[in-house]
C-alpha cells in the first residue's frame, strides 16, 4: 500500500467521523430521519474503519518480516490487540461525536467531561499497549515488537492527524 493511499484512507476516516458528527448534529433539528441518517453514518463509518483495519495489516504484513514461527505467534495477538483495540477506539469516536453534536453549544461543564473522557481514553490505549507489549513479548523478539509498536504508533498519528486536522479547536 502507498504512501499516498495510506494518506487517502486515513482522511476518509477523519471526515467520515467528523461528518458521523455533524450528521447526528443535524439529526437533532430533523428528528423524523434521525434513525435512518444515524444508522447510515454509523454504516459508514464502519465500512471505513474496516478498510483502514485492512489496509493497517497489510503495512505490518509488509514491514514486520516475520518468519513462519513469528507469524504463527504474532497475528492471532495482533487479532485479539485489534479487536480490544476498535472497541477503545469507539470510545474515542463517541467524544468525537459528542464534541460535534455541542459544539457550538459547549459549556465549561461538557468540555471538562469530554476532557476527562479524553483522558480515559488514552489510559486505556496505554494499557492496552502496555498488555499486548507483555504478551508479544513472551513469544517474539523485542526488536520484532518494538517494530511493531513503532509502525503502530506511526499509523495512529497518521490517523490521529487527520482527525485532528479536521476538528476545530474549542473556543
Amino acid at each position: 500500500m502507498s504512501r499516498r493511499t495510506i494518506l487517502s484512507v486515513a482522511a476518509a476516516v477523519a471526515v467520515a467521523l467528523l461528518s458521523a458528527g455533524a450528521a447526528a448534529a443535524q439529526t437533532a433539528q430533523t428528528p423524523p430521519d434521525a434513525a435512518a441518517i444515524r444508522a447510515e453514518i454509523d454504516k459508514a463509518v464502519e465500512t471505513l474503519r474496516k478498510d483502514v483495519r485492512a489496509g493497517k495489516s497489510d503495512i505490518l504484513g509488509k514491514t514486520m518480516a516475520l518468519d513462519s514461527t513469528q507469524a504463527a505467534a504474532f497475528w492471532p495477538l495482533y487479532k485479539q490487540y485489534e479487536g480490544e483495540l476498535q472497541k477503545v477506539n469507539d470510545e474515542r469516536l463517541a467524544i468525537i461525536q459528542d464534541l460535534a453534536e455541542h459544539f457550538d453549544t459547549l459549556n465549561d461543564a461538557q468540555a471538562k467531561g469530554l476532557l476527562d473522557r479524553q483522558v480515559v481514553y488514552e489510559e486505556k490505549k496505554l494499557a492496552l499497549m502496555k498488555k499486548y507489549k507483555d504478551e508479544m513479548l513472551k513469544v517474539l523478539p523485542a526488536k520484532t515488537v518494538a517494530r511493531f509498536f513503532q509502525v503502530e504508533s506511526r499509523l495512529d498519528r497518521l490517523v490521529g492527524l487527520m482527525v485532528a486536522k479536521e476538528i476545530p479547536l474549542v473556543y
